[in-house]
């Protein structure tokens, strides 16, 4: 029950900041890649004072899981996936792109999981993806529908 906890917080964290930015990024007319950078540059900064004592785990790692997270967290996630938010932020409503962007989050990982990663999707999973596609293409076809009326 721990690991839902977290993805609970994760969650609401990931909602308020995302209303923040796109309120930051509309009043400031900022680019996507400067509201990038701002973000990125705070939470270098915090996750460097938090993580100081944890650094000799990176000298015992070694090269390729260190690689792996700069890649996937800093390259693909954390710099291009954040760059895509916000210019699906400025341009669009934020229920459209956080609904699009979070609903389908899981579901391409579950997929990814499965092929990759040799991991077993559950019926229940497999309703859960059908649901997540379904919930995000009724809430962006209805919204899209509502700001045309």
């Amino acid at each position: 029950m721990k690991a839902e906890i977290w993805a609970v917080l994760t969650a609401v964290c990931w909602a308020v900041g995302s209303l923040l930015e796109k309120k930051g990024v509309k009043l400031g007319e900022f680019t996507p890649v400067m509201g990038t950078t701002i973000r990125t540059v705070v939470s270098l900064t915090l996750l460097l004072a938090l993580s100081f004592s944890f650094w000799g785990e990176v000298k015992t790692a070694g090269m390729k899981p260190v690689l792996l997270i700069a890649v996937g967290g800093g390259v693909i996630a954390g710099g291009l996936g954040v760059i895509f938010l916000y210019s699906a932020l400025k341009e669009g409503q934020i229920s459209n792109v956080l609904t699009i962007a979070f609903c389908l989050t899981p579901v391409i990982g579950a997929i990814m999981g499965y092929l990759f990663l040799e991991e077993r999707l559950k019926p229940v999973q497999v309703c859960g993806i059908v649901m997540c596609v379904a919930g995000a293409a009724l809430v962006t076809l209805f919204n899209s529908a509502a700001v045309k009326s």
